[in-house]
């Protein structure tokens, strides 16, 4: 199980934006190449099918232009894992989550084999989702809307969480077995840290069966529950309609789970509420924990930078940090790491309330392990997007794309952590701070721009400020390359003089 999910709602972001961001990790011993691109209307598929079962379905035919940041490879699929539409929706797919035996067997996965003969139509999945929604909303309730009701129309193969957003508002979305989902707007003065478990932890019924205000679920999910003895609650208090214990009834506690997935979410919330005793022996809340929240406020506004340091992170300050010198052997690689070695990509989707709609989307990006890398943004509202980051060779390794170029640089740098890691700490402040200084420029002169233009020449304006953002992306993408080759040719240099065989003759006359 893969990918770690971060969401900062709007009054909990240092600048009032709806942030949400997710690590694309692979499957273990696998690495996904990945890409930036843009998705024009008459390039939006009209009768879709999927690569990992059977299912088809005819789409609608009047899509939006979005961008998106998918695999290179097509072996399983578009998989288009993070994007932002032309009316500043951002969907990010999936969190591959669990749910426990007891859901899986009141209402099965939806699968069927490429053997079926194109009889049996398999459900959707992570593959398929962004491409199937992204395209046709122009809200992030919009967008929960439409996923919903084809989950309950076609089915899941798998068990996923699923984050959309606007200017407004976050919505997370968890799959619960085939065909059932619920659905939490993320309070706007909280985070929410997700790993590979189900996360979400009560849901208002009385809401999602009426107003659906902040929650949302299958319309059929308390007649399900009730059916299937779901309901694992021992209080009335955590069995009244406002306040159902979800993670109970449809989620995993697994002594896995507490190695693999909570410590993630654990650390994260140590870092935006540092004054809470994570660490001491009464803590009331351990690495190892089943309980943690599924969101909470934090104790100052989160900055994309918090979000970029987090997303990479290793457990930094604490004997589970596999490059630190705390702790010992065994807890230095006890727990799963945020930042782990099969990160294919970060992307943290910004959408800003203080700017026009043509230029409110930024999605920073950043490829490979995110401990040796930063995320640098880039506009989402484009006809194009950089070859840097869009030509990525899909096989072999090669310097002229940023994905290759990190993911040569995370190997390499690994293996001599303290001798390269000032220079890896230089990069992200580098990358950061001109991304920022690029972005706070670019606004300006958009601004310009755009007045200048006479009012009623709109066609004209869009394709001033279209231009404008994507000569931004290229001045981003061109100093991105040849910062990222500096840092290569720096690690190279350091890890090569620390070679096991490395000699000089000065070496044997000091002996």
């Amino acid at each position: 199980m893969s990918c770690t999910t971060l969401l900062v709602g709007k009054s909990a972001s240092i600048d009032g934006s709806t942030i949400i961001a997710r690590n694309d990790d692979s499957g273990s011993g696998t690495y996904d190449p990945k890409r930036f691109i843009v998705v024009a209307p008459e390039d939006q598929p009209r009768d879709y099918s999927n690569v990992a079962g059977t299912f088809r379905i005819e789409l609608p035919d009047d899509p939006c232009r979005y961008s998106i940041v998918p695999n290179v490879r097509n072996n399983r699929g578009i998989l288009a894992e993070a994007g932002v539409n032309e009316h500043n929706v951002a969907m990010s797919a999936t969190e591959t989550i669990s749910v426990n035996p007891r859901v899986l067997a009141a209402d099965p996965y939806v699968k069927a084999d490429k053997d079926a003969g194109g009889e049996q139509i398999s459900g959707f999945g992570e593959e398929d989702v962004i491409t199937l929604v992204l395209p046709y909303v122009t809200t992030a309730r919009e967008g929960v809307e439409r996923l919903g009701s084809l989950l309950e129309q076609y089915g899941t193969y798998e068990s996923n969480g699923i984050i959309i957003s606007d200017v407004d508002e976050i919505w997370y979305v968890e799959t619960i077995g085939g065909h059932h989902w619920i659905a939490r707007r993320v309070p706007d003065d909280c985070y929410a840290a997700v790993p590979n478990q189900l996360g979400i932890d009560v849901l208002d019924f009385d809401d999602a069966l009426s107003e659906r205000r902040n929650n949302m679920c299958s319309d059929d999910l308390r007649e399900f529950i009730d059916e299937h003895h779901l309901n694992r609650a021992m209080t009335s208090e955590n069995n009244s309609p406002s306040h159902f214990d979800t993670r109970g009834a449809f989620g995993t506690a697994t002594p896995k789970d507490a190695i693999y997935n909570t410590p993630r979410a654990w650390y994260m919330q140590r870092y935006l509420n540092p004054s809470h005793d994570w660490d001491g022996p009464d803590a009331r809340y351990r690495p190892d924990s089943q309980d943690l929240p599924w969101c909470r406020e934090p104790e100052r506004k989160v900055s994309v930078e918090d979000v970029a340091f987090l997303m990479g992170s290793h457990f930094e300050g604490t004997p589970y940090d596999p490059y630190g010198t705390t702790g010992t052997a065994e807890s230095r690689h006890r727990y799963r790491p945020i930042g782990i070695n099969r990160t294919g990509h970060m992307v943290c989707m910004q959408i800003r309330p203080y700017m026009p709609e043509a230029n409110r989307a930024l999605m920073w990006i950043s490829y490979g392990c995110g401990a040796f890398t930063a995320p640098a943004p880039f506009y989402a509202n484009v006809l194009d997007t950089p070859a840097f980051l869009r030509d990525t060779e899909p096989v072999h390794a090669s310097t002229d794309s940023l994905y290759w170029m990190n993911r040569i640089i995370a190997v390499i740098a690994d293996a001599h952590w303290f001798d390269t890691n000032g220079e890896i700490e230089q990069y992200i402040e580098d990358v950061l701070s001109y991304g920022l200084n690029l972005v706070e420029h670019t606004d300006k002169s958009i601004a310009e721009d755009t007045d200048a233009l006479a009012d009623d020449a709109d066609d004209d304006r869009r394709a001033a400020v279209r231009l404008a953002l994507s000569d931004a992306n290229e001045t981003m993408a061109t100093w991105l390359r040849a910062r990222t080759q500096t840092l290569l040719d720096q690690v190279l240099y350091t890890s090569s003089n620390l070679m096991h065989n490395a000699f000089r003759m000065s070496d044997h006359w000091m002996r």
